[in-house]
């Protein structure tokens, strides 16, 4: 029964995603983008990097655990789709959850090297401090 539900969850997520397949090639090969940053714009751009990997960990992160929707009911087809949802949203390691996890680590990625460039344009740790912040 549980194989059903499965097969049925993805059937049911093939026929919401079908309207997207004509602009899914449009982004196909996009795994990421190039910043090209100066001695002018490196402060900036770190400063807007840095406030959103803030801002993703104090509001997103600790929410991402309230994706598990629960059991509706207690028959055998609500839990066996239950659990599908939770492994979709929570539990594989392609789900919504470390997917997200994963963006969120990028950008911290991003910031430290933002910061490494700002050493090497010169930028004292002060500067660099009010720029990214005191961590």
């Amino acid at each position: 029964m549980a194989k059903q539900v499965g097969a049925d969850l993805a059937s049911i997520n093939a026929s919401i995603m079908a309207p997207f397949g004509a602009v899914a090639g449009e982004f196909a090969g996009i795994s990421g983008g190039q910043l090209t940053v100066n001695h002018d714009t490196v402060l900036q751009a770190g400063k807007i990097i840095q406030q959103q990997v803030d801002q993703l960990n104090a509001i997103t992160r600790p929410k991402l655990q309230n994706l598990f929707s629960g059991v509706i009911g207690g028959d055998d087809v609500s839990q066996a789709a239950a659990y599908e949802w939770s492994k979709i949203l929570l539990i594989n390691d392609d789900s919504y959850a470390n997917r997200i996890g994963q963006y969120i680590d990028g950008l911290e990625k991003l910031a430290e090297q933002l910061k490494t460039a700002a050493q090497q344009y010169g930028f004292t740790e002060d500067q660099i401090k009010d720029a990214f912040g005191a961590k």
